[in-house]
């Protein structure tokens, strides 16, 4: 009866240690979504459509990268430099790239939030609400008022 109970006690474990592994592996994986697609969605928004849409030497000159070496990348921002209001997205090839550009990305933010801090506070608001993350292949940094609707929106679609 003992020996029944261990290895029933062993078989539970090992059945929940592999849904656990399984749960932590894909949890970070995400559809591969084209980023034209990721676009013509995101673009439904008029808040992001307010924005500038940017070139892609904005896009080196802000996350230090080059359109060239990923996927693609969707990024709008505000027009004033004294406005912090920004969606990037960015595709990355592999999940070495993502990783790099996730640097990127919380780079720019604490880049920002040196900028403004002490004496931009509505800026400081919208920047330490910021989302900035990372899903499968995809980088994403959102500043905003509508930054959080902006991330569930993107997340839902991969």
């Amino acid at each position: 009866m003992k020996n029944y109970l261990h290895i029933l006690i062993k078989g539970a474990f090992v059945l929940f240690l592999i849904a656990y592994l399984t749960v932590l592996y894909t949890s970070d994986s995400a559809k591969n979504v084209p980023m034209e697609q990721i676009a013509q969605t995101m673009e439904q928004d008029s808040d992001i459509t307010s924005l500038n849409k940017e070139a892609r030497s904005d896009l080196k000159h802000y996350y230090q990268t080059d359109d060239r070496n990923i996927d693609g990348y969707f990024f709008y921002k505000a027009a004033s430099p004294m406005a912090v209001e920004e969606i990037c997205i960015m595709k990355a090839t592999d999940n070495t790239q993502a990783n790099t550009l996730l640097e990127n990305a919380n780079a720019h933010l604490s880049g920002q939030k040196q900028v403004f801090e002490g004496y931009g506070t509505d800026q400081m608001a919208l920047l330490n609400n910021a989302v900035v993350g990372k899903k499968g292949n995809y980088v994403y940094y959102m500043c905003g008022a509508d930054a959080q609707n902006w991330r569930t929106a993107f997340l839902s679609m991969i």
